[in-house]
């Protein structure tokens, strides 16, 4: 209920702003924002920290102030953390400790795409808010631990002996986020872009059953819940 309720109130707000923008329209637009890019090209940095290459893809929709926002993001990388899974829950090895902000992991590959609707809500077109939706698909490689009881017989007698054995294992993760953010875009004619947002997304995460979640922390790839979000674009405009 509670969730229902935020999501509730976000919509509200950019309804309302959305009205604000359509009376801010009417006053006069700079010169030079007449020659503004209708077409951006620009990456996220901050995506590096979780492992992802984001590009941004955006068009303006005429010559209002509306954007089409389409940003797909690949993940690759290969860790090999010393640690290994024991069932669903993990344990390192020669680990002296630190802080994480999600779980150990031995590769990562993925996906996805994001597809928001920008509306600039000041004459200057500087300030925007924007929301929309995105699919993420995680293939996460862990070390994962089996141990199983072993009869063998020596001297005629029964002997039991448990072995561990370690195996590489694979966790499917489908991510579905709501997004919604509030934004500022240096006004420019020139092609350089330059743009910074804070927001929120609420984000729910299909896993494998009987295998690690990866859900323990708000940035973790399975997690499931609201999520604060920020960051920088940088790219350049054409046409």
């Amino acid at each position: 209920m509670i969730k229902k309720s935020f999501l509730i109130v976000l919509a509200v707000c950019f309804v309302t702003c959305f009205t604000q923008a359509q009376d801010s329209d009417t006053k006069p637009v700079p010169r030079y924002l007449s020659t503004q890019k209708k077409i951006t090209f620009a990456i996220q940095p901050f995506q590096w920290f979780n492992w992802g290459w984001r590009f941004d893809f955006e068009t303006r929709i005429g010559d209002g102030p509306g954007w089409l926002q389409f940003g797909p993001t690949v993940y690759s990388i290969t860790k090999n953390d010393n640690h290994y899974y024991d069932g669903n829950s993990y344990r390192y090895q020669n680990w002296s400790g630190g802080l994480r902000i999600r779980e150990p992991f031995y590769k990562l590959k993925g996906g996805g795409l994001d597809v928001n609707y920008k509306h600039f809500i000041d004459s200057y077109r500087s300030l925007y808010l924007a929301a929309g939706l995105s699919y993420t698909r995680f293939n996460i490689d862990y070390n994962g631990r089996l141990g199983k009881w072993k009869d063998f017989n020596e001297d005629g007698l029964l002997y039991h002996e448990y072995t561990s054995l370690e195996k590489i294992h694979t966790q499917h993760i489908n991510r579905m986020s709501i997004n919604h953010y509030f934004g500022y875009q240096v006004p420019s004619r020139h092609a350089f872009l330059f743009d910074m947002f804070v927001g929120i997304s609420y984000r729910h995460a299909i896993s494998d059953k009987d295998k690690p979640k990866f859900d323990e922390h708000p940035y973790s790839y399975g997690y499931t819940g609201f999520v604060f979000m920020t960051g920088l674009r940088f790219g350049f405009g054409i046409k």
